[in-house]
């Protein structure tokens, strides 16, 4: 775990071993906070799923410094699609002010129950997961456009 001691700034490294949980519990007495999940949609699923098993009072804000592989979520709240895109507009600095001064997106965020039956009925096993809709008004619009059609 990589942590400086700045009571405004910590920096936690998440591995298969340590999650998100250990730098939530540190700030959850902290009124609000924000977090900056560094990597891909994956890290950023994990970080949530975390966020909300903790139960804040208030969720804190969270940004994204997009290091994954396809950076979908990122580019669709317009973080941009990689890190790289940010060397020729000052770099990290610049990023860390964006993120200072942006606007807090709500995301639409269900959780699925799963439930296993046996063959009598009874439930044998129940799993929950959290599910995001990120792909936008677009989207949404193609799939109102096709129903129409499909009506009419």
């Amino acid at each position: 775990m990589a942590e400086f001691h700045n009571p405004s700034l910590q920096v936690f490294e998440l591995s298969g071993s340590q999650g998100p949980d250990i730098g939530l519990e540190l700030f959850s007495k902290v009124r609000y906070f924000r977090v900056l999940v560094c990597g891909g949609d994956g890290t950023v699923s994990w970080v949530l799923d975390a966020i909300e098993r903790h139960n804040f009072e208030s969720p804190p804000p969270v940004a994204i410094l997009p290091l994954g592989t396809g950076n979908d979520l990122s580019r669709v709240l317009q973080w941009g699609r990689g890190f790289s895109m940010f060397d020729g507009l000052g770099g990290l600095s610049t990023l860390l002010q964006d993120i200072d001064h942006a606007a807090v997106t709500m995301l639409d965020r269900w959780k699925v129950n799963i439930r296993e039956e046996n063959s009598e009925g009874y439930m044998e096993k129940e799993q929950s997961k959290f599910m995001m809709n990120y792909l936008g008004r677009y989207l949404e619009l193609l799939l109102m456009d096709f129903f129409h059609l499909s009506v009419s």
